[in-house]
């Protein structure tokens, strides 16, 4: 199994009021940090984003691939416009992991928890007391004619699509915190950066 990928960072950030991949945490873009802990899980990551033109790490260019539909329509938009451009990269990619930019915290081994239930499930989602965090799949590329099928027809909400499919949930355990809090606001912001002194990002 080949696993890409894909940070989603395509929305309008509206609360934080500027595009929010580009906050900073202990002066870290959340883009970079994101970056870095995905990357240390896969050996493929792109950004899907409709405001970043290109972007560089680390010395890499790293591909930024705007949504397949137009409108700003949500995250399940970009979870299909990853799954394209995977099967147009290299045909070898059997799944796309997607990550939020705006939840810096997740575990660092949350591909591989995920990956063990590959065969079994369609979709491998997490959850963290008792709420579940579906922006955060692991997706088999070959739902992408469904997941089109159900954008075009209204759907917006991934769990609306997840709950008809064959989906894991995996719990995760909470260090203080929740790891899978987002961040919206400055407020969710300040927040963040006064949890890198109890958890290094």
């Amino acid at each position: 199994m080949k696993i890409g990928g894909v940070i989603l960072s395509g929305g309008k950030s509206r609360r934080m009021k500027s595009d929010k991949s580009l906050k900073k945490i202990n002066n870290i873009p959340l883009i970079e940090i994101v970056l870095s802990k995905s990357m240390e899980q896969l050996d493929y990551v792109f950004i899907n984003s409709n405001n970043l033109e290109q972007y560089n790490f680390k010395g890499m260019k790293i591909d930024v691939v705007k949504d397949c539909m137009n409108g700003f329509l949500g995250p399940l938009v970009g979870v299909l416009t990853g799954m394209k451009w995977l099967k147009e990269k290299n045909r070898d990619f059997t799944h796309l992991m997607s990550f939020p930019v705006d939840s810096p915290f997740f575990p660092n081994d949350i591909v591989f928890k995920f990956s063990t239930y590959k065969n079994k499930y369609q979709i491998i989602s997490a959850n963290s007391s008792n709420r579940n965090h579906p922006v955060f799949s692991l997706w088999d590329l070959k739902l992408e004619e469904e997941l089109e099928f159900s954008l075009r027809n209204g759907t917006r909400k991934i769990d609306e699509f997840t709950r008809k499919k064959k989906t894991k949930v995996v719990k995760f355990e909470n260090f203080g915190y929740d790891p899978f809090f987002n961040i919206n606001t400055e407020e969710d912001l300040n927040t963040a950066e006064s949890r890198v002194l109890e958890r290094d990002i």
